[in-house]
């Protein structure tokens, strides 16, 4: 959302359209050999480092009183930069334990990092592949997105009826490719969960807002970001077309209820470190950059 305020048409300072790694989901999965009781509780940290900025992307956290048995990410926070001249790979941190009966019983799973070349992937690709062990399997599937944008999702807000909540809800959005006639694109081949709430729950906030986990997707260019909300049988959807900039708003039906989907759209971060120097985002800063004066030479009278 660094750039979600500029304004079209602008040359905007420290942006660019670049390869992201979009992440689809993280499983723990049993490894042969080593036995443990399933389903696990987890807790721990995973993160991505980038060619932008090397701090960590946090994808999953969650402490030893809040353990999860499936990895719910809430992350990434910012659009994982995949593309780079000098380092073009991303670094995969995982660090997650299993809980026991007390906190001295609890086990380490996995801490490891590792470098996911982006080299190995062709654009569109999903790889779904088992990637670390230790007491188990880590399986990672993601998929590499030429020339994208960051779509955020600000919110999703029930603002007429309530939500029919008997089988529970939910949502969840796909990067869909270029469609130029209607109804004519390729559907998506992976999807991002956004919410899952179970039956009889009303995951509904102050002002109507729903509690997202993941709010982060990368788009391409001439592509569109489809969210998706299913409640039963029931079901709604909107569809975005990718932007340079700006906030998008649109609505659908979802059984006698109305919400509303609120989307910012903003470039990618080319260089963390100007950002950092400037302490703040300055978009149209070459406009202030004093220049020479020049002579203009006009016909004699």
């Amino acid at each position: 959302m660094f750039f979600t305020r500029s304004l079209p048409g602008h040359t905007q300072v420290g942006t660019e359209v670049g390869r992201t790694m979009q992440v689809y989901y993280i499983k723990v999965a049993e490894r042969e050999g080593y036995a443990l009781e399933w389903p696990l509780k987890v807790y721990g940290v995973v993160a991505a480092r980038d060619v932008v900025d090397y701090r960590r992307n946090i994808l999953f956290l969650r402490t030893r009183d809040d353990c999860q048995i499936f990895l719910h990410l809430t992350g990434p926070s910012r659009a994982i930069m995949s593309g780079g001249i000098m380092e073009p790979t991303v670094t995969i941190e995982v660090h997650l334990k299993l809980k026991g009966m007390v906190e001295s019983k609890d086990r380490t799973l996995i801490s490891k990092a590792f470098f996911y070349d982006e080299k190995d992937l062709d654009s569109g690709d999903i790889i779904s592949t088992r990637v670390l062990r230790g007491l188990c399997e880590i399986e990672l599937c993601c998929e590499q997105l030429e020339h994208s944008h960051q779509a955020t999702i600000l919110g999703v807000r029930v603002v007429r009826g309530s939500l029919p909540c008997g089988n529970g809800i939910k949502i969840v959005c796909s990067a869909l490719p270029e469609d130029k006639t209607k109804g004519g694109g390729k559907r998506p081949s992976g999807c991002l969960l956004l919410l899952d709430s179970q039956a009889g729950d009303m995951p509904v906030g102050e002002e109507g807002y729903l509690d997202l986990s993941r709010q982060v997707v990368s788009v391409k260019s001439r592509g569109r970001l489809e969210i998706l909300m299913k409640a039963g049988e029931i079901s709604g959807s909107v569809v975005f077309p990718t932007k340079f900039s700006n906030i998008c708003r649109e609505s659908c039906e979802l059984g006698s209820c109305e919400v509303e989907i609120t989307v910012a759209w903003s470039l990618l971060i080319e260089n963390q470190y100007d950002i950092s120097v400037m302490g703040a985002i300055q978009p149209y800063a070459w406009e202030s950059i004093p220049r020479r004066p020049t002579m203009k030479l006009v016909g004699a009278c």
